[in-house]
Formats: C-alpha cells, structure tokens, sequence
C-alpha cells in the first residue's frame, strides 16, 4: 500500500504501486496549447534560477527585457511561441531603434548598445525553446547581430577628478551630518577612481568584504564570480576616514546618516549631482571604469593581468581604441607639419615674386 499526494494536496490511499524511475516519461511538451511568450519567459527565468549561477541582477534585467518583447507582442497581435517568425523578430528590433529612452522622449532613442544587449539576451532566450522542444529552430539565427557604431569613449580628465574631489572636501561641510556624507562620497568616489569596479560591483560591498587595514575590496562580478580589488594609499587612507566615522550596524559598506544601507543605485545618482556642480557632463559609473583600463593600458599593465583585475572575459575593443585616439594625438602634437612650418624662420628669400607693395596675386 502506497500513500501518496494528489494536487488537491488531500492523502490518498491506494494499492497502487508507484512507478519506477525507468518507467517515468517525460512530459512531451504539447505545440498545440499555445505557449505564450510571457508563460514561456516565466519558465526561461525559473529554468535560469534553478541553475543557481546567476546574481539576481542579471535576473531581473533578462526579466524586464523578456516583459518588454511580450508587452510589443501583445500590442501588436504575434501568435504563440511556436509560430514567431524572423520576421517578428525583426519588427521588433526595427521598434526598438525609435523608442524613447525610460519610455520618454526627452531622454531621447534608446541606445544602440542598449539593442545589441536585447538581441543577446533574445537570442539567448530563443535558444532555450529550442532546447526545451517548444520551438524548431531559433528565429535569430538569420538575423546578424545589430551594428554598433566604433565610437571612442569618454573617459575621465585628471583635471575633472580633481574638480570633483574638491567639492568633496570635509573642511567644508557646514553640519555633521553633511561632514559625514562628504566622507563617505569621497572614499567611494577615489575607490572609483583607483579600481576598475562596476556599479554594482562597488555599490553593493558588505563590511565582511573589507580588510582589516582598508587597503583592498572583494567584490562579486558578472557569474557572481569574486575578486580582490586593491586600493592604493590615497583610497585606503578615505576609506580608512570613512570606516572610522561610521556608525551602523548595518552588514553594507555604504550607509546613510541613520546608518541604513544605501539603495543600489546610490553611486549613479550621487554622480550625477556631483558632475553637474562641477561641471562634468554625463558623469556616471561606468565612465571610471573606463577610465581606469585606459590609463592602466597607457601605463603598460599586461592585458592579462587587467582582465583580472577588472573581471573582463577579454579588454574591450573601445579601449584600445580610446588609448590609440590619445596617444596618435599625443605623437601628432610632437610632430605637427604645419607647427613646424609656422615656427620656422623666414628665410631671405622669402617674398621672391611678390608684387609692387609686397603683395601677391593668390
């Protein structure tokens, strides 16, 4: 006699063995129930979860990108799952290229690196119908990846690092709670300038990820992989000043003048103010990043040792093209043909074939 659960979740009772592991058949998956493309990305995220290899971050931003493709579906009428075509797809690329940024105009269109990462994570998507039998073949496999423009990035000037840190002075908080916020944004904004940590990455360290002297970070990237960040002398020493002015029980680095946490987007908008009083246009984040591998390539790091440094599977393209924008400059500025030109002095002949006057005809 077997005792076993049925879905009302009542006991039952029955004679009834119950089936071996080899006589179980997995469930052939049915295309004619009509697998929407929001139940299917419900079950792309749980599949994901069940894996337990990914940070909730990543989670919740495949989780928007896949509820913004099955709000468009919607909109526009697309069949189940098992009958999107290529070209849906693309009716929806094509979409993406004209819609506003945070879904206002102001912001203007959205980015193109920002569409490139919904194709990935589509594609991604797609692949796990295929693999689940809900679909033949993903749709994005005739569809090339979207063209990003090679643009050179913008870093962050030595200048504007100090113009920054200037209004970051303590000395001049008017109250204490103002002198500790003044602290505080200033060691988080050197360990931005002396690692190459990301957002997240930095603005979500925990007190247990700090050494005991302040001189290194361990953070967790992308895969929740960790790594230890060092901090040089100037960041130790801030970050040092801000550990000794804080008064929290709070398991974050990072904490208010009640000595709660700070929200995960904390590091953007304290940059965005503080770029706008010191004048520094679109300041965030990721510019520091930036700015760290290419003074870090400049100054002869192995790649290798700033892949692991930074937590890059491999150096971007970007920065070696920011760092060869630079230094062609730099080459440029030494051996400028017209400066030479105009620095050179006149020679006696000079002014041979000029008119009556010293004038010529041009």
């Amino acid at each position: 006699m077997t005792v076993k659960k049925v879905p009302d979740l009542c006991l039952v009772v029955t004679d009834q063995p119950l089936p071996t592991r080899a006589e179980v058949k997995p469930v052939e998956p049915d295309r004619d129930l009509g697998l929407s493309l929001r139940e299917a990305s419900r079950g792309f995220i749980i599949s994901l979860k069940a894996s337990n290899r990914y940070s909730p971050a990543y989670l919740e931003t495949l989780s928007r990108s896949l509820a913004f493709l099955a709000h468009h579906a919607e909109a526009n009428g697309w069949p189940e799952v098992a009958r999107i075509t290529v070209g849906h797809i693309e009716e929806y690329l094509t979409a993406l290229q004209t819609a506003p940024r945070y879904g206002e105009a102001r912001f203007g269109t959205i980015s193109q690196s920002y569409i490139a990462s919904q194709y990935r994570r589509l594609k991604r998507f797609f692949n796990w119908l295929v693999e689940r039998d809900h679909i033949d073949s993903n749709p994005l496999r005739l569809i090339p990846h979207p063209h990003i423009d090679e643009k050179v990035i913008a870093t962050v000037t030595d200048q504007e690092i100090i113009d920054l840190l200037r209004l970051l002075d303590p000395a001049i908080a008017r109250t204490p709670k103002e002198r500790f916020r003044l602290i505080r944004n200033r060691a988080a904004l050197l360990m931005l300038v002396d690692t190459p940590g990301r957002k997240a990455e930095l603005g979500e360290i925990t007190m247990d990820n700090v050494t005991d002297d302040a001189s290194a970070v361990l953070v967790t990237g992308k895969g929740r992989k960790q790594r230890w960040m060092p901090l040089g002398h100037s960041a130790q020493a801030a970050l040092w000043d801000y550990l000794s002015v804080r008064q929290s029980e709070s398991p974050s680095l990072w904490v208010d003048n009640n000595g709660a946490g700070m929200w995960p987007d904390w590091l953007k908008s304290m940059l965005k103010r503080l770029g706008k009083r010191a004048g520094v246009a679109n300041l965030h984040p990721h510019r520091f990043r930036h700015t760290y591998a290419v003074n870090a390539l400049r100054a002869g790091m192995p790649e290798r040792i700033l892949q692991l440094a930074g937590g890059w599977k491999r150096i971007p393209d970007t920065y070696l093209r920011t760092l060869g924008a630079e230094d062609v400059a730099r080459v440029h500025r030494e051996i400028s043909p017209a400066d030479k030109l105009t620095s050179q002095k006149k020679s006696p002949r000079q002014g041979r074939g000029l008119g009556r006057g010293g004038r010529g005809v041009l």
